[in-house]
């Protein structure tokens, strides 16, 4: 079971009640498991623009080529350029949230988790570890970091 379907069904008791209002685009992740699940959704259809919309551009780092270093992506444009290049050399076959760890204290949390691809050339098919560092901002929660190891 994906993270987004543990959280679609945990999730389904609190909503039956409620009707959503109508939209064009997703709602904000207003939980980490909500961000944890928007996230494998987007990078499994390889979508940086809906990536780069669940980061907070005031604090995010990125490096999702692994063993290269940690960037800054100080605005939504640069955080999608960042993303689309490299998920458009990746064709993805799987992006998987395998499991997630919260500090109340600090007010973080981490989901850890793996991405399945052909990555072409020498490389060829192989999985990479994703760590997604998240924090909340303005009633919902946002990346701050996306490390690919």
């Amino acid at each position: 079971m994906t993270l987004r379907n543990a959280f679609l069904t945990a999730s389904l008791v609190s909503t039956l009640a409620a009707t959503p209002a109508p939209s064009n685009s997703p709602e904000p992740p207003t939980t980490a498991i909500s961000l944890f699940a928007a996230v494998e959704e987007a990078w499994s259809g390889s979508d940086a623009e809906r990536l780069g919309s669940l980061v907070d551009t005031t604090a995010v780092r990125i490096s999702i080529k692994p063993g290269t270093p940690l960037a800054t992506a100080p605005t939504r444009v640069a955080v999608t350029f960042l993303l689309q290049d490299q998920l458009r050399l990746v064709h993805t076959s799987e992006f998987r949230v395998t499991r997630f760890d919260c500090d109340a204290k600090r007010g973080i949390c981490r989901a850890y988790a793996t991405w399945n691809g052909d990555w072409g050339g020498r490389q060829g098919t192989r999985a990479a570890k994703v760590t997604l560092t998240a924090r909340p901002r303005s009633g919902r929660w946002l990346l701050t970091e996306i490390r690919a190891d």
